[in-house]
């Protein structure tokens, strides 16, 4: 998979930009502030419809203007070339296009084009409130099933319907029964979320474990698990997921109306990173937590190449000064020459000369980007 064409428009502060990219390492130099980021951040924004580095979406739209436009075309392995487009406005709903065709769902953008990225904010997963863990696995999921796209959508409008009646019977109106309704589509959508995070979060330690251990120098050893708000035993088919989920939801629905609030479901859900049996999050070091930071966003290449069946595009957001040496060869060793890269640094004496020497290298100045 790999972008060949990206225009953009009013975004950030590029004002109108085209690029042709490369198949295989592109480099955006120059320094910071430029809008180096900002290209690695549209093209993100194109594979999963938001941005890695801000929830909203008006902070995307060039100062001064009303909208912006993120337009690319992608050839693809194993489906046909794609044209994407995505639309904001500050005035009017998030559209997007696939083939010039605009569709009605903004998540028909989603999974179209398959992007990992490597930046600063890698480090919020590991460090913040699980808020930025769930983030993750409701972004990262979404690229690569379509039935998770549909069921989070969904999920999100019940666990607002299901919580307006909860406030409403707390404070003397509504009954029950308007809640049993939306227990059971919770419980629909919400077991095949759960579903869906339990065999990623799987799969994904299973692939991060050693490449933390090489990391380490075979020191110390990384466990990565799910850990979903409801309680589940080993559940061996969706089915079981959702007897259980139903259960305890039913249990916990006097707590609900007391809090006001739905206390069980994947908005709760968390991830644990555990080095030799300590969760890192509150007592590992800062090298602990890039680590395994890194080691996370390596293990994602493979399985989104596992998945969809040809490796992702990979974003690499100023690894020259984020990453110590060790920690870039590794980064290097897995993207270069397996996936199209794109790389921003301030400047080229920060990435290895074999790489320099075989990547197209765009200047980025004052949101104008040259090919040199």
């Amino acid at each position: 998979m790999r972008i060949t064409y990206l225009h953009l428009i009013n975004f950030r502060n590029h004002l109108d930009n085209s690029v042709h990219l490369g198949q295989g390492m592109n480099i955006f130099v120059g320094p910071n502030g430029q809008g180096k980021t900002a290209i690695l951040e549209a093209l993100y924004a194109l594979a999963t419809s938001k941005s890695h580095r801000t929830s909203r979406d008006a902070e995307l739209i060039r100062l001064g203007a009303d909208w912006t436009r993120i337009t690319a075309e992608v050839d693809r392995e194993k489906r046909e070339e794609v044209i994407l487009e995505l639309t904001l406005s500050r005035v009017e709903k998030k559209t997007v296009r696939v083939n010039k065709v605009k569709r009605e769902k903004v998540g028909d953008i989603v999974g179209q084009l398959n992007a990992v990225i490597f930046s600063a904010t890698d480090l919020d997963m590991i460090k913040l409130d699980p808020s930025h863990r769930r983030r993750f696995l409701n972004l990262e999921i979404s690229q690569v099933s379509p039935q998770y796209v549909y069921s989070f959508g969904r999920y999100k409008r019940v666990l607002d319907q299901r919580n307006s009646a909860i406030k409403e019977l707390r404070f003397g109106g509504g009954t029950a029964r308007s809640i049993d309704i939306w227990d059971d589509q919770l419980v629909n959508y919400g077991s095949s979320m759960i579903e869906k995070r339990l065999v990623f979060v799987r799969r994904l330690a299973e692939i991060a474990e050693p490449v933390y251990e090489r990391l380490s120098g075979g020191q110390e050893r990384l466990e990565i698990a799910y850990e979903p708000s409801v309680k589940l035993d080993d559940p061996k088919n969706l089915e079981e997921i959702k007897e259980t989920f139903g259960r305890q939801l039913k249990q916990s629905r006097e707590n609900d109306i007391l809090r006001k609030t739905t206390t069980k479901g994947p908005h709760r859900d968390d991830i644990s990173f555990k080095v030799n049996g300590m969760e890192v999050r509150a007592f590992g070091s800062q090298g602990q937590q890039r680590s395994v930071a890194l080691a996370v966003k390596l293990a994602e290449i493979e399985l989104v190449e596992e998945m969809v069946g040809e490796p992702p595009v990979a974003l690499l957001d100023d690894v020259g000064a984020e990453l110590d040496e060790q920690r870039r060869k590794q980064v290097f060793d897995l993207t270069f020459g397996r996936c199209q890269t794109l790389v921003t640094a301030t400047s080229l004496n920060e990435l290895p000369d074999e790489i320099v020497e075989k990547a197209e290298i765009f200047e980025v100045d004052s949101g104008k980007v040259k090919k040199i």
